[in-house]
């Protein structure tokens, strides 16, 4: 299916311009790892047969898919074991295709968090997997500007300065339109490229939970990178570090 990415997100009030009909089953779009999550956007590139019918029948509805992630296989298990899907998943619409000769490049905005409910197999009619979903999620949102105030205080530290994405996530944190929850999904979306992380961050139904993870990793990265300082300053003779 192609290289999966989190790209940046410019269109931040997506998600409520958008109305999710859980009553209804959604596409199954199964990735080997966590790639979208609410208020991101992830590029696709679909040329197997069946998700290129699912991109078709999603097209001609109401275009959301329920992005996935494969549980991963034991070393025990028989080769011919198909993996499980993983029960969190984000919905996501399509907001731009193009059709190519081997199929599509599509990307897919995050909507929301949702767990399987019920998993449907594929038919002779549709060659890919459906879903029934419920939310997993409350739609208030907590006032988390105690936690906005905490994380620009976070990102002006010097080791953090050195971040590859720095100047993006500044860029959020300065947009007020962009909400606290949407902001702290774009960093753990963007920034913090741990697969398994990425998905406990999905399946994490607290908002206020999922932020005080994400301060909770920075300040990680940060005292990582204080020890790494450390050690480069302290090497041997002819540069042999202490590791």
């Amino acid at each position: 299916m192609g290289k999966v990415k989190i790209c940046d997100v410019s269109s931040s009030d997506m998600k409520d311009a958008v109305s999710v009909n859980f009553k209804k089953s959604f596409p199954l779009f199964p990735l080997p790892e966590t790639a979208l999550l609410p208020h991101t956007i992830v590029p696709l590139s679909v040329s197997e047969p069946s998700f290129r019918q699912l991109v078709d029948h999603a097209l001609d509805g109401s275009g959301q898919i329920a992005i996935a992630t494969i549980e991963e296989l034991n070393d025990a298990a028989p080769l011919n074991q198909t993996p499980n899907v993983r029960p969190a998943v984000c919905i996501g619409q399509v907001v731009q295709h193009d059709s190519k000769s081997y199929g599509y490049n599509i990307l897919v905005y995050g909507l929301c968090r949702a767990t399987i409910n019920q998993q449907q197999e594929p038919t002779k009619e549709h060659a890919y997997s459906s879903v029934s979903l419920k939310p997993t999620e409350s739609s208030k949102e907590p006032n988390l500007e105690t936690q906005r105030n905490e994380l620009q205080q976070i990102l002006q530290r010097p080791n953090l300065q050195r971040l590859e994405r720095l100047e993006a996530i500044e860029y959020w944190a300065g947009q007020k339109e962009i909400t606290t929850p949407a902001l702290f999904e774009l960093i753990g979306g963007s920034l913090l490229d741990d697969a398994e992380f990425r998905y406990e961050l999905l399946a994490e139904p607290s908002c206020e939970l999922r932020t005080l993870r994400i301060l909770s990793e920075l300040r990680h990265i940060d005292q990582l990178l204080s020890i790494s300082n450390h050690q480069s300053q302290n090497r041997w003779e002819k540069g042999v570090s202490w590791n």
